[in-house]
């Protein structure tokens, strides 16, 4: 019998013929067709396209191939894109030349570029989400794992589909401004004419004629404004601890709310800055600068029905330190949240570990307990045996397996085997089955060869196989303390180990309902600490002499936290706590500061971190602090007065943060003021009025993360086309990333400056880029920046017709022009080189044109 004489029935159903992912040939055909027709289609298409989305393989090359000329300024008809596909070896994988202007000739017109694109990122889209479905059919039939991991693993193929979909994008100034106003809002609830575009300060208008088309000016100056930490101050990752000295761009710090943020810039080291030692009422400190930024409530603001904070410089909470007749502390700093982490696997239970650092005997195990109540919980959250010895003396053992039974191999009687690996029941059946199992004869555990009839291997039990031995792994036997791995656990096992420490040797203050922990080991006593903090608790630090056995154990170091939360799990703590704990944390959730004291300078430095808040933890106890004008004012008299269409691209600041910037720099209003939302009637009028005059002005504000190149040249083109986009603004370029290897970031930065200089000749507008200056200033002894001092790369100073170095010499000392800055030109391709004197109101954050001599006559 031949396969065709198998009937259909007894093949089951007939087979569909197969289905082809979704595409559409016509639509990439069209949209590659209008890229090598008309530039102006190059940037509808790949707002929305990427290589990928192709479906046909050689149409990708094709893409990539316009996409690098476009990228570089050069020209995407066929013959460039022939050349180019020539120069990477691609051309006949790619279809040839005749396939290019086959391409040409099936597009009627370039203009419905973008809709053609539209409808292929809509087939790549359901291309992707077939591909996931197809994942989470092979996850679920296939059901390895926990069915709740597995849902977790089908959602998030799910967004993976979607996700990438989702990206901010520049909006109009108008909605910049209604989330400014939305968030003052909520605050509250709780005479010559130039060729150029203005800069809006007039004697760099008059040196300069303006910004023109086609230049690239440079704006620099040093890092952070001297924003910045001592170097040995400690940061808290979820790895451990770093300092300020030792951290690098791309590590994890924890930001306020106790999740991990990401570090993307950090300053050099500066030296030379006025400093200050912060001492707050926990009795932690930290060294600062005297422009270090804290986000502070204050004492009136605590006191009103809304408690707002605002970020304060340290020589602002110096100088208003203290309020009233009696001098109270005026300034606050709220705890932060726990620290999030992973549940991770330990080796021994949180809490049997807790209740044995407080109780154990530091050699054995062993522990001392006025009641079984602690040897019970020991028992039951660590899956321990407790026995007791005597007295108040428990042993602390691991259970034993399960005893075995089973049927005789040989004889069928049934008998308890000692070990996992005997299956026969005594001295007769077991030679008789002997070599019939060789695998028996391993231990159960790490599978080595093993005889014996203990549970495991001596190797094992030495590792594991006894509760000594699991407390001899995670490294506390004879030298108690918390491991760095208990650290950093879950917030649910950091509370159960805490809950094992208290148990023991903690106590509630009587009257004030605080708790007390005290110990006579340092180590446990700092590990303790920092458990404590780690909480998001505010921790006291306090020692006293007792009668030891020696010197070291002569100290006892105590250590005092108040809270509403149920730290205690023995009943009797946990209800004395309960009754005469605090009723709330408005006093408790927040440091006070106590002092502010001058001390001699030393080097600092700082660093951005990636959220939007701009906070993270510094020193032990885990303070939250805070991260960073003039390109702004560049745009804002460019497109505010003067009605000309601007772009901001900001990779630092989030659009509400540049909007409240705007109305505080046109309003007058301090920025102070309108972050804690305090305006009073005046100044809301005053709100009001500028948001009616700005609402409508044409600047565009960017802030999307990690912004390329190719994406900001395409956004600026689409402006250009529609609004006739007249000034570009990026702040900054050191923050910039080409997602590329490169030989070094000296080469990346210079492809950056070639790149913007060829974008303001293409779009023949000026382009504004802010970039950084090394510490070279700091070393000089008038800290006047140079030319020579721009940070990473001097092909910037090369490629820019125009670089401003900013100056402001009261950074350095106070005394010395405050409220004045400096422009120094030092780079003027078409025109002399000058410094001129402008008035900084950082209150307003802005810059000014100085008053004339004669207004003050």
């Amino acid at each position: 019998m031949s396969i065709a004489d198998i009937s259909e029935e007894r093949l089951g159903a007939p087979r569909e013929p197969d289905r082809t992912p979704p595409h559409d040939i016509l639509a990439e055909q069209s949209a590659l067709g209008g890229m090598l027709l008309s530039k102006d289609a190059v940037a509808d298409v790949i707002e929305s396209l990427r290589g990928s989305d192709f479906y046909v393989p050689k149409h990708e090359l094709i893409f990539e191939a316009i996409l690098n000329l476009y990228s570089h300024g050069e020209p995407t008809d066929v013959i460039t894109v022939t050349d180019e596909l020539i120069k990477t070896g691609d051309l006949q994988r790619a279809g040839g030349a005749d396939y290019l202007h086959t391409l040409t000739s099936i597009v009627p017109t370039a203009a419905n570029a973008g809709y053609y694109a539209s409808i292929v990122s809509e087939r790549a889209l359901l291309r992707r989400l077939v591909e996931a479905g197809t994942r989470i059919v092979q996850m679920g039939y296939s059901g390895q794992g926990e069915a709740l991991d597995l849902v977790n693993n089908a959602q998030a193929e799910i967004y993976g589909v979607t996700g990438i979909e989702a990206s901010e994008d520049y909006v109009p100034l108008t909605i910049a401004v209604d989330a400014a106003v939305n968030e003052i809002e909520v605050a509250r609830g709780r005479d010559g004419q130039m060729t150029g575009i203005p800069t809006g300060f007039r004697e760099l208008d008059e040196l300069t004629n303006g910004l023109h088309p086609g230049q690239m000016i440079v704006v620099a100056a040093r890092p952070a404004v001297g924003k910045a930490l001592a170097l040995d101050t400690p940061l808290a990752t979820p790895q451990g601890w770093t300092t300020m000295g030792e951290v690098k761009v791309g590590d994890e710090l924890y930001d306020a709310d106790g999740r991990p943020t990401r570090v993307v810039a950090a300053t050099e080291v500066m030296v030379g800055r006025p400093c200050f030692e912060i001492e707050f009422s926990d009795g932690s400190t930290i060294i600062a600068d005297a422009q270090h930024q804290w986000l502070t409530e204050t004492r009136s603001s605590r006191r009103s029905d809304h408690i707002d904070a605002s970020v304060v410089t340290t020589e602002q909470m110096r100088d208003t330190l203290t309020v009233t007749a009696d001098r109270r502390a005026n300034h606050s700093v709220r705890n932060a949240q726990p620290l999030q982490a992973p549940e991770a696997e330990l080796p021994v239970a949180p809490y049997a570990l807790g209740a044995w650092l407080g109780d154990g005997h530091s050699h054995g195990a062993r522990m001392t307990s006025e009641t079984d109540e602690i040897p019970l919980f020991v028992a039951r959250s660590g899956g321990l045996r407790v026995t007791p010895q005597g007295g108040m003396l428990y042993s602390i053992q691991l259970l034993e397996r399960e005893k075995l039974v089973r049927d005789c191999e040989v004889c069928g009687a049934r008998f308890v085997a000692r070990h996992p690996h005997v299956r026969t029941c005594g001295r007769t059946c077991g030679p008789k089955n002997k070599g019939a199992h060789p695998e028996r004869l391993s231990c159960p555990d790490c599978g080595k060869p093993f005889s014996g009839e203990a549970q495991r291997c001596a190797e094992c039990y030495r590792d594991h196989g006894s509760f000594t031995a699991l407390l001899r792994k995670v490294g506390v036997l004879g030298d108690k303390h918390v491991p760095a791995a208990y650290l950093r656990a879950s917030e649910a096992q950091r509370r159960e180990l805490l809950a094992g420490l208290l148990d023991t040797d903690g106590t509630i203050v009587n009257g004030s309902g605080s708790c007390q922990f005290a110990v006579t080991n340092k180590r446990l006593a700092d590990s303790a600490y920092e458990l404590i903090v780690s909480l998001g608790y505010r921790c006291g630090r306090a020692t006293k002499r007792v009668a030891g056995h020696s010197e070291a154990s002569s100290t006892c170091y105590i250590l005092s936290f108040s809270t509403t939360d149920d730290v205690f799990w023995l009943e009797r703590k946990r209800a004395r706590h309960q009754a005469e704990r605090a009723a709330s944390t408005l006093r408790i959730g927040r440091r006070y500061v106590k002092a502010v004291r001058p001390v001699g300078s030393v080097p600092v430095r700082c660093v951005q971190v990636d959220n939007d808040d701009h906070m993270y933890l510094a020193g032990e106890s885990m303070i939250p602090t805070h991260n960073s004008t003039l390109a702004l004012d560049f745009a804002r008299a460019a497109a505010i007065k003067h009605n000309m269409p601007a772009i901001f691209f900001s990779l630092e600041m989030g659009r509400s943060e540049i909007a409240m910037r705007l109305l505080s720099a046109e309003g007058a209003i301090p920025l102070q003021n309108m972050r804690k939302g305090m305006l009073d009637s005046r100044d809301w009028t005053t709100v009001a009025s500028v948001r009616g005059r700005i609402n409508d002005a044409p600047l565009y504000i960017d802030d999307s993360p990690n912004m390329s190149l190719v994406e900001i040249r395409a956004k600026c083109r689409r402006l250009k086309q529609r609004v006739g986009l007249k000034m570009v603004v990026i702040d900054y370029l050191q923050l910039m990333s080409s997602g590329k290897r490169v030989e070094s970031r000296q080469q990346e930065v210079s492809e950056f400056s070639r790149a913007l200089k060829l974008l303001a000749k293409e779009l023949q507008v000026p382009v504004v880029a802010l970039s950084q200056l090394n510490r070279g200033p700091e070393q000089r002894q008038d800290k006047k920046p140079q030319i020579s001092d721009l940070r990473e790369s001097g092909s910037i100073e090369q490629d820019a017709d125009m670089v401003i170095l900013l100056h402001r010499e009261s950074i350095y000392d106070k005394d010395s022009r405050p409220g004045e800055a400096d422009l120094i030109v030092a780079k003027h391709r078409n025109g002399p080189t000058a410094t001129i004197e402008i008035a900084f109101q950082g209150h307003f954050s802005r810059f000014a044109d100085m008053a004339p001599a004669g207004d003050f006559q």
